[in-house]
């Protein structure tokens, strides 16, 4: 896998039609709490065995094509598709709308790659690769829906696409987001993105490349085997 796919495949939480997603907040509430959306909690714990599930399930991959990447990479991008998913999870029981057809795809798609991959790994993989597929299928759901309420009798796939958007985009700040900075993820310019929000300094040119939005081989190779996938 190029570093380029890796990159598009556990950074979707960014994606063009959710570039509008705002998160508030930028700690930790509770100790062991990863990430707060709205009404629900992610632990550090359900975090840490998703990214080590995730990492499991493209393992193969990675050793075929020489991809190695630090687990932080992993988990950022497990944190963000985590935020996604729930967020979307929250805004369709407040719409009473339930994921249709491009999700169902998606779903029985992962539900089959995952066949190849040991039992234990499966369900985390196939929560956390699903999240994209999830949010665009509510976004336009909910998006349809509120067109029609408005009096919209035939809303444009624009039309629809801004009002999902305007909807995912008030509700994090009407209902709060937290994540914790460790996992270096914040908002910029209205994108979930990773960034250094970690406490810590980083010292040196190795600590700095830990730090880096796009995983670096190199750094990658020097870290204990807990600490790479790849």
């Amino acid at each position: 896998m190029s570093k380029t796919r890796l990159t598009t495949v556990l950074r979707t939480a960014g994606a063009v039609a959710l570039s509008g997603l705002v998160l508030t907040g930028c700690g930790s509430a509770q100790p062991g709490v990863a990430i707060e959306v709205g009404d629900e909690t992610i632990s550090t714990r359900t975090v840490d065995r998703a990214s080590g599930h995730v990492c499991t399930a493209l393992g193969d991959e990675f050793s075929a094509n020489g991809t190695v990447v630090p687990m932080g990479f992993i988990r950022q991008g497990v944190v963000q598709l985590m935020t996604l998913s729930s967020t979307a999870e929250q805004i369709a029981d407040e719409y009473g709308v339930e994921p249709g057809a491009t999700y169902e795809r998606d779903l029985a798609s992962r539900r089959r790659a995952a066949e190849a991959f040991p039992e234990e790994v499966r369900e985390d993989y196939v929560e956390v690769m699903t999240a994209n597929a999830l949010a665009t299928d509510i976004l336009e759901q909910v998006g349809r829906a509120q067109l029609v309420e408005e009096g919209f009798e035939e809303p444009t796939v624009d039309q629809v696409t801004q009002a999902g958007t305007d909807i995912f985009t008030s509700w994090p700040d009407a209902n709060g987001v937290t994540i914790d900075p460790r996992y270096g993820v914040e908002m910029v310019d209205g994108t979930l993105t990773p960034v250094d929000t970690n406490l810590s300094v980083a010292v040196g040119e190795a600590a700095l490349a830990g730090l880096a939005t796009e995983p670096d081989a190199t750094y990658a190779n020097t870290l204990p085997e807990n600490h790479r996938c790849g």
